[in-house]
């Protein structure tokens, strides 16, 4: 990768890709990386650290996990809010549950110019924090996609949250109000969780035009029935703030 990398001439980049599962004892090369692609302008990032080998370690190994990474210069908030130029970008649940714990998150660097983010994510109550830095960097985001199908580790403990208390009291941000127009929930099950997140976009979403859920795949009848009550409820019951705005249910 470092002789590719010595090599390229080009001044920009359409599209660049980081997958380990492991990063620790990487952090010189992951920030040689990601200042690479952003020198080159990507449009199209993925940083993925996803683990297959889920695991929930507790309070005070996560915050020895990030006192590592930020003494041996992995500065999360760093690697996301110097990308400017990134249009479409992809994070995973290691990056939303990490960046919550950075200095001041919610007012890091200048906004950011992704269009288009996907989150792997569960939509755990420890990711939730994340999910609102993304959403207030984001200004001029268009799209939104929750890919559900993540093993990913819990990487902290959270203390007691209600998701209903949490997404009632969580205020707009720029791109709710003017840019986000499409929203997809990929591996859609109906929990609770997830009728909460939508249930917030919908009220908050003054622009959205589609959401679209796709059904997971696998489900036995009970989950079948669990996923469409879900669906009906969003398509029922929730308050649409965007006149404009429609719902679909894609089947597995």
């Amino acid at each position: 990768m470092r002789q590719w990398i010595s090599r390229f001439t080009g001044e920009s980049l359409d599209s660049f890709e980081i997958y380990l599962s492991d990063p620790v004892g990487f952090e010189a090369d992951i920030v040689s990386l990601i200042e690479f692609a952003a020198s080159k302008q990507v449009k199209n990032l993925v940083i993925d650290f996803s683990n297959h080998a889920s695991k929930n370690i507790g309070v005070v190994e996560h915050l020895l996990t990030l006192i590592y990474y930020q003494k041996n210069g992995l500065d999360i908030s760093h690697l996301f809010f110097n990308l400017l130029y990134v249009k479409n970008l992809t994070i995973c649940s290691f990056l939303l549950q990490m960046i919550q714990d950075c200095d001041n998150p919610m007012e890091l660097h200048d906004p950011m110019k992704t269009q288009h983010l996907v989150m792997k994510t569960n939509l755990h109550a420890n990711e939730f924090m994340g999910i609102t830095i993304f959403l207030n960097s984001c200004p001029e985001l268009e799209s939104l996609t929750f890919d559900m199908g993540t093993t990913e580790r819990i990487l902290r403990t959270s203390s007691p949250l209600d998701a209903k208390t949490f997404w009632l009291a969580n205020k707009s941000y720029a791109c709710l109000e003017k840019t986000l127009k499409i929203v997809k929930v990929k591996n859609f099950r109906g929990s609770s969780n997830e009728l909460h997140v939508l249930h917030y976009l919908i009220r908050t979403g003054r622009v959205m035009e589609q959401l679209d859920l796709y059904e997971a795949n696998g489900l036995d009848h009970k989950q079948k029935r669990l996923v469409l009550a879900g669906a009906e409820e969003v398509r029922r019951y929730f308050k649409k703030t965007s006149r404009d705005l429609q719902m679909t249910l894609h089947n597995a």
